[in-house]
This record gives structure tokens, sequence and C-alpha cells, in this order.
């Protein structure tokens, strides 16, 4: 009896984070397909905040001192859309990764590549808005906020490169 409630119990787990996979699968699909709404929603909320506030001016200024290479939209609203988009990737990776080992290298690896980034994007603002730079940035970004590193991490790490994750 007590094997048949443990096996019941692990049986509804595994269902409920498999529900919970599909969720966020579902979720990151419709944060990409409807990418432009949701930034146009988060640029109407930060200029009205912005303004609220009384930093509207200083952000226009802010954002006209922005090298078109890096964005044409409001800079806070495509930064909380990656937020928004980085945060559903990394929670779906720490379902499908359970081993803590695992999740630590994944944060270390997304960590480690918007470090490149902000890097990469420095040195284009301190070499006189180099386009190489803003190009290959861009490109890292548009890399990191989508759903490849996500598949690509949990194919690798189910193959058995990285660490290993404990065994049910």
């Amino acid at each position: 009896m007590p094997n048949e409630l443990i096996s019941r119990s692990t049986r509804l787990t595994q269902a409920g984070r498999w529900a919970l996979v599909g969720g966020l699968v579902i979720a990151l699909l419709l944060v990409g397909v409807y990418d432009e709404a949701i930034i146009a929603s988060f640029t109407v909320l930060w200029q009205k905040g912005l303004a609220a506030v009384g930093l509207r001016q200083q952000a226009e200024a802010l954002q006209k001192g922005i090298n078109g290479g890096i964005t044409k939209r409001l800079l806070p609203a495509v930064a909380t859309y990656a937020l928004l988009y980085l945060g559903i990737c990394l929670l779906l990776l720490r379902v499908l990764l359970p081993a803590p080992a695992q999740w630590r290298l994944v944060l270390r690896l997304y960590a480690g590549i918007l470090a490149v980034y902000v890097g990469i994007a420095l040195v284009g603002k301190l070499s006189g808005d180099a386009p190489w730079a803003y190009q290959l940035s861009r490109q890292i970004l548009d890399f990191v906020v989508s759903p490849l590193p996500v598949a690509a991490l949990y194919v690798l790490f189910r193959a058995g490169f990285g660490p290993r994750s404990p065994r049910p």
C-alpha cells in the first residue's frame, strides 16, 4: 500500500511538472508571437509611468542618445519585454533541469552571454558608434531572447553534457 501511494504521488508530481512545462512553452510561444503588441503595451505603460513621475523629458533625451542599431523603440519597454521573455525561458529551464548543478550552469551561461552583449555594446559606444559592434550585440541579444538556447541546453544536458541530473 505505501509503495502504491508513493508511486501515485510521483505520477501526479510528474504530471504537474509536465503540465507546467506545457504551460510555459505556450507562454513562450505567445510572448514570441505577440511581441509587437506586448512591446507596444509596455511602451504605453512606461511612457505614462515616466510622465507621472516627471521623468518623461529625461527619458526622451536618453532615448535620442541611443544608437538606432541597438533599438528604435523605447528602451525601458524593450528591456521589460526581454526580461519577461528571459524570465519565462529561465523558469522553463529550471523546471526541465532539476539538478542544482545544471541550474547554476544555466545561470552562469546566461549571465556570461549577457555580459558579452553589454561588453560589445560598450565597445561600440566607446569606438564612436561602430556599426559592426551594434549589429553583433543585436544578434547576440536576439539569440538570447529566443527559444534556441532553451532547446539547446535541454538537449545537451539530457544527452549527458554538463552536470548530471539526478535519476528518479
